[in-house]
């Protein structure tokens, strides 16, 4: 039996002779090592590696197709299907995995390869910032919390539930009294879902609110590592009556972009959860941006003429 020491020169003098046959069929070449040297042979493979890579970068390589290009309503992959055309109809209400198939009691590869895609989606969105190009076009005033960093406020929740002392200083600087709501974005879990929904969301917001005669302060805070809880501190800061927080959803394989609204009339720090009132899954498949705008709005209206919001405001 080889002890360890043996057994790892043999297999490094392995890897020589094969990246050295394989520099021979690209045409290259490499020294051939002593075959009872280990460093010989490690030198060999550490120069062989590299001129297998020159080769094979210089050669064309076939494309990959996007694992993404087709949504998951298009998706079919059940051969002899009793009734495809039912099937698909059936898949025109679901973006969910149906249809995929399976190579015995696994996945087909393709089915794999696209939920790795999707994972990977979702969690560049939880890592991502908004784009700050459109956090100023949309005129948003930019707040913090107490995370330093994403990192911090996906492991310790409670820093992305109060603002900075910085930001305090800037939320009161910006406020606006007497107005009956006050709206606010938060990053969340998802970047994406405030870079795709809020520009259609925010003008149906306000010009619900207005049309219903509701003054709503022309101040937008937009939290960068901001929980739900951080518009707490934001509604004693400005006194409103409803305070809106719009921030992205734990995103999914299905969708990386679900933007959320909370609303809670007179809200305090520490507040119980209950008292919070929440519209979920905005966004393009779900309850589209322009209709919840207009849905949210009558809902402030209904909370400052009850002067209630959460489970109380079901109750009425």
């Amino acid at each position: 039996m080889l002890n360890e020491d043996a057994l790892r020169d043999s297999i490094r003098t392995l890897v020589a002779d094969v990246i050295r046959e394989e520099v021979a069929k690209s045409g290259g070449s490499a020294s051939a090592p002593a075959a009872g040297s280990a460093q010989n042979a490690g030198a060999g493979a550490g120069a062989g590696a590299g001129a297998v890579a020159a080769a094979v970068s210089t050669e064309a390589v076939e494309e990959v197709p996007d694992a993404t290009a087709i949504t998951m309503e298009e998706t079919f992959w059940v051969p002899n299907p009793a009734d495809e055309e039912g099937y698909r109809r059936m898949k025109q209400f679901t973006s969910g995995r149906l249809g995929i198939w399976r190579a015995g009691p696994r996945p087909l590869t393709k089915a794999y390869v696209r939920a790795k895609a999707d994972h990977a989606a979702a969690q560049n969105t939880v890592w991502s910032d908004v784009d700050e190009g459109l956090l100023d076009k949309l005129g948003f005033i930019k707040l913090e919390s107490r995370s330093a960093d994403k990192a911090e406020y996906l492991k310790n929740p409670p820093s992305g539930k109060r603002l900075s002392d910085a930001s305090v200083e800037i939320a009161k600087k910006n406020a606006e009294s007497g107005k009956q709501v006050q709206i606010v974005f938060s990053d969340g879990l998802s970047s994406g879902a405030i870079e795709r929904n809020a520009a259609d969301f925010l003008p149906a917001l306000q010009q619900g609110l207005k049309s219903l005669g509701i003054s709503v302060a022309d101040t937008i805070f937009f939290v960068k590592n901001g929980r739900v809880a951080v518009s707490e501190e934001i509604g004693e800061i400005t006194g409103a009556d409803v305070v809106i927080t719009l921030t992205g959803e734990r995103p999914g394989l299905n969708s990386q972009s679900s933007m959320g609204a909370y609303l809670a009339y007179k809200p305090t720090i520490g507040m119980e959860e209950s008292r919070r009132t929440v519209i979920s899954n905005i966004h393009a498949k779900g309850t589209p941006p322009v209709e919840a705008g207009a849905q949210i709005a009558e809902l402030a209206q209904s909370m400052i003429k009850h002067k209630m919001s959460g489970v109380d405001l079901k109750l009425v």
